[in-house]
């Protein structure tokens, strides 16, 4: 097997990848096998972008060795699949019968708590799984009732149910954590095998979209269960039972009638979201933690035609037919702070994310096909370590509340959204800019009620002023993103977990037994980085029970 790498590919026209590497490549012998490992954009030259891939494929010996001979980007290549433990373990493991008999409790059914779920269950442990949300075909009722009509379901919403919050966004599942093992492809070849489209394989940005989300959510779901998984929704984890520093069991409480239970188990997967501020003030002081950074602004929405323009050039839609829409990934340096775009998503709408009664935060979310027609990104600004009480481990989650607080004051309820030009004038900001015409047709780009208004009061004078600042930085790297007037829309406050929850070596917390993971425990960044985490504590409980069965 071979790879071809820096494969540059006209984006101008529909062409046949394997037919182009047979005439470029002077290819004789047949394609045994053929697959894609990655595709780009490169958009440098605006009349002469150019589709980047790398592939593999198979061919007769002798002329790969004579194409790798001539050319320097075509060389030796073995295919290797992600095994995070032998085949021969595991086969013991589940012989032994000592897996089946360790009993966990997995709590949250984001990417942490659905891939931690997977890999248990395939090495034959005994796993419930549970969240205080509702299955995805319900919860997407209970969030567009909330949209249309203002009403929140605080334990069925865009932050809480199957699939995380990921299942209300793009879907996005780019990644900057190392993976040297193959967590990454084993993600995304799960992904696929349950109703994701290929591309997401080798596209260098890859998404999903939250239409096509759901049903990848669905059918991990309908996997796990032919598993033996039990899954319990509408359930709430509120306490730990232990005995001697070690986890004996958990309280649960059903949210739809309040009755609670107690569940007998030997080990908590700890997978809950950055969202669950109920549940970390529950089990603080009982396990360590402590106060993390993050960031907080606004989504700033332009034409996804504006953004396209930008990257492709005025005339994109006369010369190509096969780009996709645009993205775009920009940050400023101010003096004490950065401010940074965040969860970008091309195509798309704004939508309230709100999970917690009179308080208000919006996210970003796109479909598949990304033909909203309009872009909107997170503009936020560092919230650093010393903005923040050391004393008080949830004193970014309070910041948090009060923003959310103030958003919803601001909006009466609603999601409230200015013109970036009348959020200058409002913030007294100096600027001599002369801006354009907003164009936005809110209605399009935006999911729940919202309305205009002044929205300079709902932050502290400094995020205004850098998160202003940064626009027109902006506006230097994208001709008029700042000029060209766009909405803005109040407030992105859950770019991460302000709280951390200490783990050890052994990833564990302060109660053995108990394994803080993903992104509300402080351990990862978004979809793929918070299922790798999920895998990552999966494997130190199956090789906990290594010693065991030797």
């Amino acid at each position: 097997m071979i790879k071809i790498d820096s494969l540059k590919i006209s984006a101008k026209k529909n062409i046949d990848i394997k037919n182009f590497i047979v005439t470029q490549y002077r290819i004789k012998s047949v394609i045994k096998d053929f697959k894609i490992l990655k595709k780009s954009v490169d958009a440098r030259e605006k009349e002469n972008i150019m589709f980047i891939y790398s592939v593999i494929l198979s061919l007769d010996e002798n002329e790969e060795k004579a194409l790798i001979k001539r050319n320097k980007n075509v060389v030796s290549y073995e295919e290797k699949e992600y095994e995070y433990l032998s085949e021969e373990f595991l086969g013991r493991l589940k012989n032994s019968g000592r897996s089946s008999k360790c009993r966990i409790l997995v709590v949250g059914m984001g990417p942490a708590g659905l891939f931690s779920s997977i890999l248990l269950s395939e090495a034959g442990f005994d796993v419930t799984l549970i969240d205080r949300g509702k299955a995805v075909e319900d919860r997407i009722n209970d969030v567009e009732k909330f949209w249309n009509t203002g009403k929140l379901d605080t334990s069925s919403n865009v932050q809480f149910g199957e699939g995380g919050a990921g299942t209300f966004s793009d879907g996005k599942l780019n990644t900057g954590v190392k993976d040297s093992d193959g967590r990454k492809d084993f993600i995304l070849n799960t992904f696929v095998k349950n109703g994701a489209k290929e591309n997401i394989l080798y596209d260098s940005k890859p998404h999903i979209g939250t239409d096509d989300l759901r049903l990848v959510v669905t059918n991990i779901r309908k996997k796990l269960l032919e598993n033996g998984v039990k899954i319990l929704f509408s359930t709430k984890f509120t306490d730990i039972k232990e005995k001697g520093g070690k986890v004996t069991g958990a309280v649960l409480e059903n949210v739809l009638n309040g009755q609670e239970s107690v569940m007998e188990c030997d080990k908590i997967i700890l997978a809950i979201g950055h969202s669950s501020r109920d549940t970390f003030e529950k089990l603080y002081p009982r396990l360590d933690m402590c106060v993390k950074p993050f960031a907080m602004g606004f989504r700033v929405i332009h034409t996804q035609d504006f953004i396209n323009r930008s990257q492709y050039g005025e005339s994109y839609e006369d010369i190509y037919e096969n780009l996709e829409s645009s993205s775009y990934k920009l940050t400023y340096q101010g003096e004490e702070r950065g401010v940074y775009t965040f969860c970008m998503c091309p195509g798309g709408y704004v939508v309230n994310a709100s999970s917690e009664k009179n308080m208000l935060c919006v996210n970003g979310m796109s479909d598949n096909k990304r033909d909203s027609g309009y872009a909107n990104s997170a503009v936020i600004v560092q919230i650093k370590e010393s903005d923040l009480d050391p004393e008080d481990v949830f004193s970014g989650m309070k910041l948090q509340r009060r923003i959310e607080e103030n958003t919803y004051k601001a909006g009466n309820g609603k999601i409230p959204v200015s013109t970036f030009e009348n959020f200058v004038k409002d913030t007294d900001y100096e600027s001599d800019i002369i801006f354009d015409e907003n164009t936005t047709d809110a209605d399009k780009a935006i999911k729940g009620e919202y309305t205009y208004t002044d929205i300079s009061s709902i932050y502290p004078p400094f995020v205004n002023k850098d998160f202003a600042d940064a626009l027109l930085y902006y506006d230097r790297k994208i001709k008029n993103y700042a000029k060209s007037n766009p909405l803005i829309a109040a407030s992105e406050t859950r770019s991460s977990s302000p709280v951390k929850i200490i783990r050890d070596d052994n990833l564990e917390g302060s109660i053995k037994g108990i394994y803080p993971c993903g992104e509300g425990a402080g351990y990862a960044g978004g979809i793929v980085s918070a299922a790798m985490d999920g895998m990552k504590v999966a494997k130190k409980i199956i090789e906990s029970l290594q010693d065991e069965i030797s």
